[in-house]
């Protein structure tokens, strides 16, 4: 039987906006946490309040097998959440690194996982399915892959149903829907969207809304996809699951709530449609809610607020 609660469990990417909310989870229910990050994404600020409590070990996913065994030394696993991966934005300028990171690297955990007789929780990606064909999309919707960030998580989710299915290996598939929250942050090359907009008109500058503005998505804050995965550990399901809201907000419809927060009244910037980028996403999470009794709590209203108070806090 899973449980948290004297369980080791394994965070790749665990210094991350996702991972390190998720391992300051699983340590509020006693669980005992080992994060992998190369640190290229990650930072160790997002660990500042639990770095004693965890041990750190800085290596990439996608370094050669033996390395990262070597490196995990003799820790043993009940569970592994896999969240490492390489930017969906970068990945039409780097296919190669993208595929070395989000398809080798899961290889490498399930091959681990193998080993340590760990259930492995997995976070795929919602911009599988493409522009959809209906809405709500749910689990049985086509998949549609349309950048190589996309496509290898699709392979991903392949690799992961062959090891349960061939190697016993535990699994749980979580696709995320548009993840937002506290710790998530602009980078080169890197823009989520609520952090650019907040970092943006913060200093009363003018963000840049590509294509109209119209395009929608489904924005799920960072702890109720926390709440998900631990879910998907806890519970019993070997495919996919939806972690969404099934709300679709418009692009224009976030950056107005940004700026009403900061009450500010900036006009975006346009520009071109981003290569690979989706009309609409309204994701249902049905499935999850019947599998493993997952449910939303939080409105992007709050989320946003949330965020505008951390970002605030770190100015």
């Amino acid at each position: 039987m899973t449980k948290i609660k004297g369980s080791n469990f394994l965070i790749t990417g665990g210094a991350g906006f996702i991972g390190s909310h998720l391992a300051e989870k699983l340590l509020s229910e006693k669980g005992n946490v080992v994060i992998l990050d190369d640190f290229s994404n990650g930072s160790m600020d997002n660990l500042e309040e639990i770095k004693k409590e965890v041990k750190i070990i800085k290596i990439d996913v996608s370094s050669p097998l033996q390395k990262i065994k070597r490196a995990l030394g003799g820790h043993n696993f009940d569970g592994i959440f896999h969240l490492a991966c390489f930017p969906r934005s970068l990945s039409l300028k780097d296919p190669f690194r993208d595929m070395e990171v989000n398809a080798k690297g899961t290889i490498n955990i399930l091959e681990i996982a193998k080993d340590k007789k760990a259930k492995v929780v997995f976070t795929s990606n919602s911009g599988i399915y493409g522009d959809p064909e209906y809405l709500p999309i749910d689990e049985k919707h086509p998949n549609k892959p349309s950048t190589p960030y996309d496509a290898n998580k699709l392979v991903s989710e392949y690799y992961m149903k062959i090891y349960n299915q061939i190697f016993n290996v535990p699994i749980a598939i979580c696709r995320l829907a548009a993840v937002y929250g506290e710790r998530q942050r602009v980078k080169p090359g890197w823009k989520p969207l609520i952090p650019e907009f907040v970092n943006k008109v913060s200093k009363g500058k003018s963000p840049v809304i590509c294509w109209d503005g119209n395009q929608t998505r489904d924005f799920i804050y960072v702890k109720d996809v926390v709440s998900g995965l631990t879910r998907a550990f806890l519970g019993n399901t070997k495919d996919e699951i939806i972690l969404g809201t099934g709300i679709e907000t418009s692009v224009r419809e976030a950056y107005n709530l940004v700026c009403k927060y900061l009450m500010k009244d900036i006009k975006p910037g346009k520009s071109d449609k981003t290569p690979g980028d989706i009309r609409r996403m309204q994701l249902s999470y049905n499935k999850a809610k019947k599998v493993i009794g997952f449910k939303p709590e939080y409105k992007i209203e709050q989320g946003i607020k949330n965020y505008i108070d951390w970002y605030k806090s770190k100015k």
